[in-house]
């Protein structure tokens, strides 16, 4: 097998051993066991169980963006977008797991600057990815101006870490599909710009007044 092949191989067999048990808890006889080489073998292509875990780390990032872009390139409302990328999050928690359990291994581990590093450049990454799209909708007049994009940014991927407790604790019966569509429909609206109908109609106040309990974490920060 060609060499960067076979590292593939091997940080995906790693995921689901360190997604399983604690960092401390894996050795790399097990990690050389799941991807089916001795552990001679397994140190030709990494250092040691660190390198390894900080690859199987970064390499979960790229994946869920990859997702996420597919579903902007066939969405056209950024809002839209949002809501289809939080669906989709939803809709797939299960084949999700190992890469959610490994974020939280790794947040048990942030005393470490070069797990912590890893950690925050995929959390940057998906940031960025929800704040630019925010900031598309405002160019575009559909998304409130009066938003900081990167506090809604977080907001968002706060809702996803919600669901990954819910359904790493079991909870999970507790927000079925529809309660989850409804949930994601409801931050969508909150971020709306308000549709101009000419003075303040009701259909302006009642988006308003959705907004409004919001308002607290999303106001523009001086000098934005």
């Amino acid at each position: 097998m060609p060499a960067e092949r076979r590292r593939r191989q091997i940080i995906e067999s790693s995921r689901e051993v360190f997604a399983a048990q604690s960092y401390s808890k894996v050795g790399t006889a097990d990690l050389a066991k799941a991807a089916g080489l001795s552990e001679p073998a397994l140190y030709r292509y990494f250092s040691g169980k660190k390198a390894l875990f900080l690859a199987t780390l970064r390499s979960t990032g790229p994946k869920l963006l990859d997702i996420w872009q597919d579903i902007a390139y066939d969405v056209e409302d950024p809002l839209e977008t949002l809501w289809a990328v939080g669906v989709d999050y939803y809709d797939h928690l299960q084949s999700h797991s190992a890469n959610m359990k490994l974020q939280f291994q790794a947040v048990s581990e942030v005393e470490d600057p070069e797990i912590r590093e890893a950690l925050r450049e995929n959390f940057s990454a998906f940031v960025g990815f929800v704040s630019e799209t925010l900031e598309e909708g405002k160019r575009r007049g559909i998304v409130r101006r009066d938003l900081d994009s990167r506090m809604v940014a977080w907001q968002f991927l706060g809702m996803g870490l919600t669901l990954d407790l819910m359904h790493l604790l079991g909870f999970g019966s507790e927000l079925d599909r529809g309660a989850a569509d409804q949930w994601a429909r409801r931050f969508q609206e909150m971020l709306r710009a308000p549709r101009r109908l000419g003075g303040t109609g009701p259909g302006v106040r009642a988006v308003s007044e959705l907004a409004a309990p919001f308002d607290w974490p999303l106001e523009v920060a001086p000098g934005r």
